[in-house]
């Protein structure tokens, strides 16, 4: 016959070992836990520090820079298109009856170019975009899978 208090006494025996070594593992963690918030509250506030330093710089760097630059001169006014000054920049390369793009739109390109690139760049030809070409590869792609049909 077994003796029911030694087996609730190795019960207990084990069950208080494994709780110890749970308690353990959780103080272990937790305290990792907490060593990390440390660690990256210290780092957190280092680069803050660091970056109020690096606009302190930079802000004084702008200050010396704007004592010693002299004042900017006026600005230029900006200089307006005659509409047959905007006809004659478009005159090579737009056609009103072969193409679907609006005056407006070349004139916009044209003025773009122009600021962008300078006097150095030459508009050739402004053309829409044929999707004719995308929509047939498209097709050709999907006709070349086979699809299982049910029946």
């Amino acid at each position: 016959m077994i003796n029911t208090f030694n087996t609730l006494a190795i019960t207990w025996d084990a069950f208080s070992k494994a709780l110890s070594y749970q308690l353990t593992g959780m103080i272990v963690v937790f305290g990792c836990l907490v060593l990390l918030w440390i660690i990256l509250s210290i780092s957190g506030s280092i680069a803050v520090k660091m970056e109020e330093k690096r606009k302190a710089e930079a802000e004084a760097a702008r200050a010396a820079a704007a004592a010693a630059a002299p004042a900017p001169a006026a600005p230029q006014p900006a200089v307006e298109l005659a509409p047959a000054q905007v006809a004659a920049i478009t005159a090579g390369i737009y056609d009103a009856a072969a193409s679907s793009i609006t005056p407006e739109v070349v004139a916009a390109i044209a003025a773009a170019v122009k600021v962008t690139v300078g006097n150095e760049a030459r508009i050739l030809d402004i053309q829409p975009v044929n999707t004719g070409y995308a929509q047939s590869g498209r097709t050709a792609i999907m006709n070349s899978h086979s699809f299982p049909t049910r029946g």
